[in-house]
């Protein structure tokens, strides 16, 4: 029977580091005991898969892309399975082939806000429809999450019924977080309200400001409501805000 080549290279819209490496061969031919042991890079009667570290932040996705360079005769589906993905880290389809037709299977690689951050060794595993499978192994690297904290001001707002104040909603960022910030306000009792009703901490600024505005009518008391920050990609923060409410 013919073998066949296989070339595995991962494409990730993540950052990507190191070099490509033969791992073990498979297909058809190598069950053959009298052959010799396939060639790397041989083109026909061999396979091979060949991989590349990969780098992810918690809270990431990234597309991947396996491609399969086939050799001589060789057209059946091959697929693909990884094993050893650390926790909370996962890829969609589960299980990618690549189909006779094609050239590659695309699938995506995700990192969990609570993925465990460290290097771990992920093997790849090649099965054809007949023959031996090809394995190999790749570097994963997950990196810390991208993150910030909100902060309100240190003193409670005191308000009247009938008044209004300023209020500002300031953002800690770490040193690679440079997403806006959609800010609401979840729990303002009856007769309280923030104008503008939602904002927004674009990249580069430290804060938004509201008015928080108390109706005559407004019950008195001291009230909490959440503010909630929600960036572009990966987990919410939030903080609470509190306020005390006096007769007018």
């Amino acid at each position: 029977m013919k073998r066949f080549t296989v070339g595995l290279m991962l494409a990730v819209f993540a950052a990507s580091t190191g070099c490509e490496k033969a791992g073990t061969p498979g297909g058809p031919g190598v069950t053959a005991t009298a052959a010799k042991p396939p060639m790397y890079g041989q083109a026909d009667e061999t396979f091979n898969i060949t991989t590349s570290s990969v780098s992810l932040k918690q809270g990431e996705a990234a597309q991947a892309t396996i491609g399969i360079k086939r050799g001589t005769n060789f057209s059946q589906d091959v697929a693909l399975m990884l094993e050893g993905l650390p926790k909370g880290v996962t890829i969609d389809p589960s299980k990618p082939v690549i189909e006779s037709k094609n050239s590659d299977a695309k699938f995506a690689i995700t990192a969990s806000d609570e993925a465990p951050i460290g290097e771990y060794e992920v093997k790849v595993i090649g099965h054809p429809g007949k023959g031996a499978d090809a394995s190999n192994s790749f570097k994963l690297y997950v990196g810390k999450k991208d993150t910030f904290t909100l902060s309100v001001p240190f003193w409670t707002t005191a308000l009247k019924q009938g008044e209004t104040k300023a209020v500002a909603i300031s953002i800690n960022r770490d040193k690679t977080f440079n997403q806006d910030v959609a800010l609401k306000f979840e729990g303002l009792p009856k007769g309280i309200t923030v104008e503008p009703t939602t904002g927004t901490i674009k990249n580069g600024e430290t804060d938004a400001k509201f008015s928080l505005k108390a109706a005559d009518d407004a019950p008195i008391g001291e009230f909490v409501v959440k503010i909630t920050g929600n960036p572009t990609k990966g987990a919410d923060a939030s903080h609470d805000f509190k306020f005390t409410v006096a007769k007018k």
